[in-house]
């Protein structure tokens, strides 16, 4: 069970920017929920998650919308960690 959540200085700022430009910031905080719920068949069906290769693997990324991508890491740290990484556009990440 995943028992906390961060989040980089890119993802706060890439979120700021979205919620500027109207984006559904419901959208996101339904994916977020889902991530720490650990309900793997929404993930890959609704958000279309999968592992990053080469350079970022090991990163998750899902799709909240045709062009809008959330990427993130569980760390294991003794403690299951939720590390939000970037949002925005394929062009941003």
């Amino acid at each position: 069970m995943i028992e906390k959540v961060t989040t980089t200085a890119h993802f706060t700022r890439s979120v700021k920017k979205l919620a500027k430009k109207h984006y559904d910031m419901e959208r996101l905080d339904a994916a977020i929920k889902t991530i720490l719920l650990e309900d793997q068949e929404t993930l890959k069906y609704k958000f279309d998650w999968h592992m990053l290769r080469g350079n970022h693997a090991g990163i998750n990324e899902i799709h909240l919308d045709k062009n809008w991508l959330l990427t993130y890491q569980i760390i294991n740290n003794d403690e299951l960690i939720l590390l939000l990484l970037n949002t925005g556009g394929h062009d941003i990440l």
